[in-house]
């Protein structure tokens, strides 16, 4: 699933003040996706620890034996998962709490959604329609870049000649229309984790 050696993949990169290392080279769609998805399980199960232990701490003293038992009970059930989930996260992709992380799609796809029978956008990528192919991390940032700059100007009418530019760049460089649903599926990613300078 992961692997290092990666040829015309940069194995050091700064981002604005933060220098990370190449840890892992994550191939494939599914496994981007569930790479992406251990992430957000992670950060939750890691969110509901934190909360768990703030409510044992504020515990009146007056709190019986059973609520302060069910609270350390359900701690120690959720330190187990958070635990073997780091487990699995560090075997497989070098993951460590302590660094900062950054995923860099290298190859993506941009997928229109295909729509429900009442017209609304589905989220499987399976039924979606292949749009463009993002063959490199500079295509996939200058996309997301193209973006955000639509989303900026979109609210200001004064600049609606920037804003009707950009949408066109967007059309003809990525066959992208802002008014259309896609998927943007990560088929190949760095995994950078911050390192001292």
């Amino acid at each position: 699933m992961t692997k290092i050696i990666s040829y015309g993949i940069p194995q050091r990169i700064i981002r604005d003040t933060q220098s990370f290392q190449l840890v892992a080279m994550i191939d494939g769609a599914a496994a981007n996706a569930q790479f992406i998805n251990n992430l957000q399980v992670l950060g939750q199960q890691r969110q509901l620890l934190a909360e768990v232990a703030q409510k044992i701490a504020a515990l009146p003293p007056t709190a019986t034996v059973e609520e302060r038992a069910a609270l350390q009970t359900h701690q120690i059930q959720l330190d187990a998962r958070v635990s073997a989930n780091l487990q699995f996260m560090t075997t497989h992709y070098g993951y460590s709490v302590k660094n900062n992380y950054m995923l860099c799609p290298v190859q993506s796809a941009l997928l229109l959604k295909a729509n429900d029978d009442k017209g609304q956008p589905l989220e499987d990528a399976s039924k979606a329609t292949l749009v463009a192919e993002l063959q490199t991390a500079e295509a996939y940032d200058g996309l997301q870049a193209l973006r955000n700059k639509a989303g900026e100007l979109a609210a200001d009418p004064a600049k609606k000649d920037q804003f009707e530019a950009i949408k066109a760049k967007l059309k003809d460089d990525y066959d992208f229309d802002l008014n259309s649903h896609y998927i943007l599926e990560v088929r190949k990613g760095a995994l950078y984790a911050t390192v001292e300078a």
